[in-house]
């Protein structure tokens, strides 16, 4: 029971790591290129809110097929 919880924790904590490290990224790129480009930057919160949604769902998905077995180094 405690082994499952863990996994479903670790999976969304994971999923959600990987969606902000993403997010931060976009940011920083688009951030860049408004700077060299010499305009104003305007942060767009639905952009960041859909790539966070796929990319979360889509890691959680991919840890729930793999099963509590991608988390073991062997």
């Amino acid at each position: 029971m405690f082994q499952k919880f863990k996994f479903y924790l670790m999976s969304i904590v994971i999923s959600s790591m990987l969606g902000g490290i993403i997010i931060g990224a976009n940011f920083l790129v688009h951030n860049i290129y408004n700077l060299v480009a010499g305009k104003e930057y305007h942060f767009n919160m639905w952009s960041s809110i859909i790539i966070f949604s796929v990319v979360f769902i889509s890691g959680f998905s991919y840890a729930l097929k793999k099963g509590p077995d991608i988390f073991v180094n062997d």
